[in-house]
């Protein structure tokens, strides 16, 4: 070995492959700092472009939710995990706020909740520009999120509307209180049709004795 080091050709081979083992990391390196910076600047970009949509989609008198497709693709592109999905979930609130559903479960209008939403993208967009710790979420975006899939599951009809609030009680009229029957005038009917049905009777019975005494004065048994 040690007649080896002293032969000048294993020298110069082995003294270039030290130089392409370095040069090829130092390369590597290079591109990977390069690659990096690049998707940095394109995630900056990214944010700034964001950041003047949700300017425009907040001050504008009129919703246009044509943007949100293209910021959902803009958003895809960004770097850091925690600011795409922030992103990513207040451009899903803001496609679905204008549900009946969100509003009454949420109790957060659509105009104000479109108006919240933005100003919260632009909050997080701006950590994310000063590389800083993004902003806590508002307490009633938090309750958008809460209720958001029940709000989905009773939109497809998975579940029940929840029920509306009770209505103001009905007022009854007062009811004029009727006299009631007595027992007397019961009574008195019932004793009354007895005694009719009684004479009735009686009539018919003294009308059958008169019609049978002729019968016995006209008969044969007599003349004798």
């Amino acid at each position: 070995m040690p007649d080896a080091l002293e032969n000048p050709i294993v020298l110069i081979l082995i003294g270039a492959a030290i130089s392409l083992a370095a040069s090829v990391a130092v390369t590597g390196l290079q591109a990977r700092l390069l690659r990096r910076n690049d998707v940095r600047e394109a995630s900056r970009a990214s944010a700034r472009r964001l950041t003047s949509v949700f300017i425009g989609e907040r001050d504008s008198a009129d919703s246009a939710d044509g943007f949100l497709t293209e910021a959902e693709i803009t958003v895809m592109s960004m770097t850091d995990r925690k600011t795409r999905e922030r992103l990513a979930a207040v451009l899903r609130l803001l496609r679905e706020r204008a549900m009946p559903e969100l509003e009454e479960l949420s109790g957060v209008r659509a105009d104000r909740a479109r108006r919240l939403l933005c100003e919260h993208a632009l909050e997080v967009l701006g950590a994310h520009l000063r590389s800083e710790r993004l902003p806590e979420v508002p307490g009633e975006v938090k309750q958008m999120l809460r209720v958001e899939e029940e709000a989905l599951s009773i939109r497809s009809g998975d579940k029940p509307r929840p029920p509306a609030a009770p209505a103001e009680p009905i007022t009854k009229s007062q009811v004029t209180a009727r006299p009631r029957h007595t027992g007397s005038k019961a009574s008195g009917g019932t004793a009354a049709r007895k005694t009719t049905k009684a004479t009735g009777r009686s009539t018919a019975k003294a009308g059958a004795k008169t019609e049978e005494a002729p019968a016995k004065e006209d008969s044969a048994f007599w003349d004798d």
